[in-house]
């Protein structure tokens, strides 16, 4: 069932505390010893993460005190394989949102599931009822801005930094919202072809805000933004204020930033606060 491999996926905070040091550190072989001289824990508590942690799929016990990390063979899941589930599939599609980001190492969150493109009307396959992929619908689908990629040992289409980046602009709760979109774009900001980035906010209905969005969120960063980027998201005459965050949730006050015509209605703190961490 769903729900049981769900439960079966979900971490305790210290089992998700050693995942994303196996994750961080790309990790492929470990030890008991390797874990307690990493995290300092009791052995009991080691012994107890670890046979969970076995359980679950995401290590492989290989001898006494020794476990083979599964993240490297499959990306982190146990059976069945997603990627594997994606390379035969005819359907349109690409690997996007926070998979994509987590694949391309411009965050270390990684989704419950990887979230994958698809055009409205797109159909799951009935043998995928156990696979973790979720599907994400998107009325303006273009493959614009997708790679063909080898992704753990399959060929995936995964969405480039730049489509990454647009993309999480648009829909930042999509992406983990406006904290994991900045966690994505202070990455991403030195690595991205902006002038594609402005290209591809043009396939878009809602592609001006996106970089209003990004160009706001690099300026709350204290970064320079790109001149591509200032130029495509300059605001223009009568365009209405964009909210950086939900203003249904963190109301509607805050610094108006003019040139883009953004109201950073979230203390900057909070979101450099989140990238220390």
């Amino acid at each position: 069932m769903a729900s049981d491999l769900l439960t079966a996926r979900t971490l305790s905070k210290r089992e998700a505390e050693l995942v994303g040091w196996l994750e961080a550190e790309r990790i492929a072989t470990l030890s008991t010893s390797d874990v307690r001289e990493t995290l300092g824990w009791a052995d009991t508590t080691i012994h107890q993460v670890l046979s969970r942690l076995a359980a679950k799929g995401w290590i492989r016990r290989t001898a006494q005190g020794r476990y083979e990390a599964v993240l490297a063979e499959t990306g982190g899941w146990s059976l069945p394989n997603p990627w594997a589930a994606l390379a035969t599939w005819g359907q349109q599609y690409y690997v996007g949102f926070k998979s994509a980001a987590y694949e391309r190492q411009l965050t270390p969150d990684r989704p419950g599931s990887v979230q994958t493109c698809v055009p409205v009307g797109a159909k799951r396959p009935r043998a995928w009822k156990d696979v973790p992929i979720t599907l994400v619908y998107l009325p303006a689908f273009d493959s614009d801005g997708i790679e063909e990629r080898e992704l753990h040992g399959f060929r995936i289409r995964i969405a480039s930094i730049e489509r990454t980046l647009i993309d999480g602009g648009v829909l930042p709760g999509r992406i983990g919202g406006i904290l994991g979109l900045a966690r994505v774009l202070d990455r991403g900001a030195e690595v991205a072809n902006w002038s594609d980035v402005a290209r591809l906010a043009t396939h878009s209905p809602r592609g001006r805000a996106g970089l209003r969005r990004l160009a706001a969120l690099l300026e709350v960063l204290g970064r320079t933004i790109p001149e591509p980027l200032a130029k495509a998201a300059t605001a223009r005459p009568g365009d209405s204020p964009l909210f950086l965050v939900d203003r249904r949730t963190h109301g509607a006050h805050g610094i108006r930033l003019t040139q883009w015509q953004v109201v950073v209605n979230i203390d900057p703190a909070v979101i450099h606060d989140e990238l220390r961490h």
